[in-house]
């Protein structure tokens, strides 16, 4: 990938909130592949998170008061880029508590949106969820109206709101997927392309499409937009690829990146699974990325491993 351009003056650094998971381990990896800056990051257990070159992990429970202090005076008058990763994210958890969800996703977020100051830009990871079912096809623009699914979803349209109130930056992410990054554990990615490898097949929705994209790009994408950050920026941008794809597209995808046969993929409808869940999924949900586009000035957006 190109080198970002932008930033990196005096004591800028950059603060990812909720940095150990997935999308927070290649935000990382593009941070420090892309500028010169600073990462403090945060976890909950630093467990399998090392202090390494420009990069130093500190514990940070948001829903703790105390916790919340410490990152505050570990920043220590720096200006930061802030990237929000933090969330209770899955969908039935949620529904079995939302409460607690609530407390994580809604109470934590405006604290920290209220306490934390030098900051030059926050950007706020956000999901398709928010939108509800793509009808025939049809792509979600930003400013289109939220209908969710799920509580999950009901949570993620207030939190936008809240950040957007205050200012900041919104981006909704679709379905991602890549190889993890983290040793201790493995993804989506890793499951199929284990299984698939060894001769086994392997079952994937072919009846739900999503504007699906890998977690590099992502990240990818979202420290562009914030090394090149604009005041004029739009305040919620839909990040995502171009091709609407269904998992079992995306299975066919992983197949042939690993050299393995196309036939160990095998295509059942969400309609058959759909009693697997316990909260409501939309079949469907499509984004229209050319806003992103038009920001950073580029021509497609491709899931790529």
């Amino acid at each position: 990938m190109p080198t970002v351009k932008g930033g990196g003056i005096g004591n800028s650094m950059y603060l990812v909130i909720g940095a150990n998971g997935f999308l927070g381990s290649y935000v990382i990896k593009n941070i420090l592949e892309n500028t010169e800056k600073n990462i403090l990051a945060t976890a909950r257990n630093l467990k399998f998170c090392d202090n390494s070159g420009r990069v130093k992990w500190v514990s940070c429970e948001i829903t703790n008061d105390g916790d919340i202090k410490n990152l505050i005076e570990e920043i220590d008058g720096n200006e930061i880029d802030v990237i929000y990763l933090s969330a209770y994210h899955k969908p039935d958890e949620v529904q079995e508590n939302p409460r607690l969800a609530w407390d994580i996703n809604i109470i934590a977020l405006s604290k920290i949106l209220n306490l934390l100051k030098n900051v030059r830009c926050f950007f706020y990871a956000s999901t398709d969820s928010v939108y509800g079912n793509s009808i025939d096809g049809y792509h979600f623009k930003e400013e289109d109206r939220l209908s969710p699914e799920n509580i999950y979803g009901l949570q993620k349209k207030t939190a936008e709101a809240l950040v957007v109130g205050y200012g900041y930056n919104v981006v909704r992410y679709p379905f991602l997927i890549g190889k993890s990054l983290l040793k201790h554990k493995k993804h989506f990615y890793d499951l199929i392309a284990e299984t698939i490898s060894k001769g086994e097949s392997f079952d994937m929705f072919s009846d739900s499409y999503r504007s699906s994209l890998d977690f590099d790009t992502a990240a990818f994408l979202l420290i562009k937009l914030i090394e090149a950050y604009r005041e004029d920026y739009p305040k919620v941008l839909n990040i995502s690829g171009d091709k609407d794809l269904s998992k079992y597209d995306v299975g066919l995808l992983i197949a042939k990146h690993i050299g393995c046969n196309f036939d160990l993929i095998k295509p059942v409808s969400i309609e058959d699974k759909n009693k697997i869940f316990k909260s409501p999924r939309a079949l469907s949900t499509l984004l229209d990325n050319s806003k992103l586009k038009s920001v950073l000035n580029l021509d497609e957006i491709v899931l790529k491993f």
